[in-house]
This record gives structure tokens, sequence and C-alpha cells, in this order.
């Protein structure tokens, strides 16, 4: 699905847009929107590994690169390119990295960004300096203006401070969609079973931004079925376990799943983690978030033809 952009066989041409994408959220959005207006091939051009990460500041993901890829294509960009980033090319300066790169490599025929675009070594350059340097060889460069709600701007690090807060629905407002966290279903202590609530524990990829610790109702994908289900992200305080967890109890669900993979998508806060007297008290409290989840998850949630999931 990506490609590098030192592979590319022949420049593309078309129309490009430049940035980290994380998320794609409603101000990248924004951005695919203006390059798909251009009316020509559309292309991003994405920074793996994060620029942060590689400068030793690294952030949780909020879309690892496959899932990226997969929204960006859901919202319209036709062809992804992967700029390998790494200490050389953080310190490429920014007027070599428009002739190298955007222009040497790829040759676009129009050029997108956010507001806030930078690149080049120390961030150096910026829009008002791409705009120039690309205008030298007769390409046209379009700013995107930030994208606002509440008045606030639109960006990965605000979502991440809502995930911080386990304010998913706030997330999801952001995103366009549910915050999906994608991993693969690894045995247990089978303490969900015993109470009458079976769990899936999920292995999730180190680095990638989950919300904070507590019950949520989710939505959750295995192959082509989607099921509702209620999640629980931390340790188990009832039975002293201090390990950290993201266990599913997918509702109505028969089978085993162990070595699959799941995407869990988090649609509302049910909770704050509890510590309960015995089992018996956790197994009516998980009942009535149960309940909470199906009338939560009965009412309809944009964004899923984001995520490809079957209707």
């Amino acid at each position: 699905m990506w490609h590098d952009v030192t592979e590319l066989a022949a420049p593309l041409g078309g129309a490009l847009a430049i940035g980290n994408f994380d998320g794609v959220h409603l101000g990248h959005r924004a951005v695919v929107d203006r390059l798909r207006l251009a009316g020509l091939q559309t292309a991003v051009l994405v920074p793996d590994p994060h620029p942060l990460a590689v400068l030793g500041h690294p952030q949780p993901l909020l879309t690892p690169m496959p899932l990226r890829g997969r929204l960006l294509r859901a919202a319209g960009v036709e062809r992804l390119l992967r700029l390998p980033f790494d200490r050389r090319m953080a310190e490429m300066e920014p007027e070599t990295f428009v002739r190298e790169v955007i222009l040497g490599r790829i040759r676009p025929r129009h050029v997108v960004v956010g507001f806030n675009f930078t690149y080049g070594r120390g961030a150096d350059g910026n829009v008002d300096q791409l705009e120039v340097a690309l205008l030298e060889s007769g390409v046209p460069l379009e700013v995107v203006a930030p994208t606002l709600y509440d008045g606030t701007v639109v960006s990965s690090s605000r979502v991440r401070r809502c995930l911080g807060d386990g304010d998913v629905a706030m997330a999801a407002v952001l995103l366009g969609r549910p915050h999906v966290v994608i991993g693969t279903v690894q045995s247990g202590r089978g303490r969900g079973r015993t109470i009458g609530f079976p769990t899936a524990n999920v292995a999730t990829p180190s680095g990638v931004a989950l919300p904070a610790e507590g019950v949520y109702a989710v939505q959750c994908r295995i192959g082509a079925e989607v099921r509702p289900g209620v999640c629980n992200l931390g340790p188990r305080p009832t039975f002293d376990e201090g390990e950290s967890l993201l266990e599913v109890h997918i509702l109505h669900y028969q089978g085993d799943l162990y070595g699959q993979e799941i995407e869990v998508a988090f649609t509302h806060r049910l909770r704050g983690q509890m510590r309960f007297d015995g089992p018996d008290s956790l197994r009516a409290q998980i009942a009535r978030d149960v309940e909470a989840a199906e009338e939560m998850l009965g009412v309809a949630t944009a964004g899923w033809d984001m995520l490809g999931w079957p209707g």
C-alpha cells in the first residue's frame, strides 16, 4: 500500500500533500479535500518513522502506518508515499529537501500543506519559504487554514489529550470516527470466563496511543464481523493484578479468538477503574456495564466508512 519515495521508477506528477497525517483527523481531511480539488492524481508524502521519534521525542501514534494508509485511501488519496526518515533526512537543509525530494523524486504539479507545515533541518523551512521554492519551478502551493472545533484547532496532540482524559467521545468528534486500536488476541488467565464474562486479551503494539485506564463501550472487528463489546483497559485491582491489560468482552460471541487480529473502536467511556469486594460484586457491575454499552452502541456512530468496516 505504501511506496517508498526513494524507490519510485519515475516522478508521479499530479497533486501532492505533505505531512504526518497521524490520526487522519478532521484537519487532515481538510487538506485531502483541497488536494482532490486540484483535479489531478492525488498522492501524500508521509515521513516514517515519525520525525519526533527519530529526534528522541517520541509520541504515542494515533494511527500506525497501515491504518493511516487505509484512512487516507478512504478519504480519496490515490497514491501513498513513504519518506524513510532518519538522522540524515532530519539534517537535510530545507532547500535541499525541496530540490531532491519534492521536485527531484515526485515532481508534482500542485502541492498542498497544512498551515503549520515545517520541513528541513531544525524545522527551519516554513510555508512561505516553500511557496517561493516551488514557484521557482512553476509549482503552485496551497496552504490549508486550520480546522476549528469549539474555537480550538483540531490537531493530533488535541486528540491525544482527549484520549489521555478518557474522553473517547470527543476524540471521535475530532477524528471524524472512533479511535481504533489494533492488536492480536493472546491467552490470558481466564478470569473473565470464571465469572461469566469471557474476555479477549489484546496485545497492542508499543508506541500506540491508548485511552486512559477505565471501562469503555467498544465496537470490535474480527475478520469480516463487527461486534459490540465492553473493554477494560488497565490493571485488575479486584484480583490484585497490577499488569495493565486491554481486555474485551465481546457481546453474544462464541468462538476461539486466540491468535486473531482484532480492531477495537472506542465509542464511549462507561466508568473508571474500580476495586470490588469479590467476584460476585464484579460480576454484577460488569452486567450493568454490558447493559449500558448495549444501549449506547445501539445509536449510530459516524465514521465507520472511513475504517472500511462492513456495515
